[in-house]
């Protein structure tokens, strides 16, 4: 258990070049027990040859593999900018130089850093879709994030097959169907990722509902998770883009979410205008 405030300096470890800014250009960020920062990049800003080629030199060489494997130059890219920022944000907060980090999964999937690798109890996830790519990161508890270009056009009766019957009752009542089905959505694979089991847990299982300034789950008789040791956070993203936080940590800690546009070894940009739920 961290009992103290963590300074965590944005500083860039061993890099050179124009399209570099340096560690006092960016912004500062004091990690700390109870606070989430949420990075995204939106992989079609980064064009700089020189920064697609550090992201691929810092990733470790079963992650190039994974990336050269994608069939499509978009799909490269994507998990190209992914490493990278992933391994930026992990260097922040560790002081560690960015391709020092190993990673291991659980039986579901989901990563985590190998032990030894840092003292510090950072837990993180990631998350893309349409050209946009996000992690998180926390200290302490586990975390699970979701990102949804909700643009993306949907059937609607797929709420029928992974939505509880209160989820599908309140879709079929909302005026804005597509809003509130990607508000579901990111809520349910937030929670699947931050309890680290994914789709072994059916999305009809557990139920959801919202308002203006709340989010409640609930679960059947068959799971025992306590809705009370679990804070959740929904909010947009640029125009487009939903998303959604899911912390294992008791509501009464009151877990505070920064957001922050990033584009890794070049720029980080806190969004204070993002209204998060």
């Amino acid at each position: 258990m961290v009992n103290a405030p963590m300074n965590i300096g944005l500083i860039v470890i061993g890099l050179t070049h124009p399209d570099i800014l340096r560690g006092e250009s960016l912004d500062h960020i004091e990690l700390k027990p109870g606070e989430v920062h949420f990075f995204y990049s939106v992989v079609g800003e980064i064009q700089s040859p020189f920064l697609l080629e550090k992201y691929r030199e810092i990733s470790s060489k079963e992650e190039q593999s994974k990336i050269d494997r994608y069939r499509f130059e978009r799909d490269r890219k994507c998990c190209l900018v992914t490493r990278g920022l992933i391994r930026f944000v992990l260097s922040q907060c560790t002081h560690l130089p960015p391709q020092s980090f190993e990673f291991i999964e659980n039986r579901y999937g989901k990563p985590r850093l190998k032990t030894g690798v840092t003292d510090i109890p950072i837990r993180f996830n990631l998350s893309h879709a349409g050209g946009l790519t996000a992690c998180a990161v926390v200290l302490d508890h586990e975390i699970g994030i979701d990102v949804e270009d909700s643009r993306r056009k949907i059937e609607m009766n797929i709420a029928d097959r992974f939505f509880s019957r209160q989820e599908s009752v309140h879709l079929g009542q909302a005026k804005d169907k597509q809003g509130v089905f990607f508000d579901i959505w990111t809520l349910k694979e937030s929670y699947i990722k931050a309890v680290g089991m994914g789709l072994s847990i059916p999305l009809d299982k557990f139920s959801f509902t919202k308002g203006q300034d709340y989010t409640a789950i609930e679960f059947d008789d068959d799971n025992q998770d306590d809705p009370e040791n679990f804070s959740f956070f929904r909010f947009p993203l640029l125009k487009d883009f939903k998303a959604a936080i899911t912390i294992q940590t008791p509501k009464i800690m009151r877990s505070r979410v920064n957001i922050y546009q990033c584009i890794p070894f070049k720029e980080v940009k806190q969004q204070d205008q993002i209204n998060i739920v």
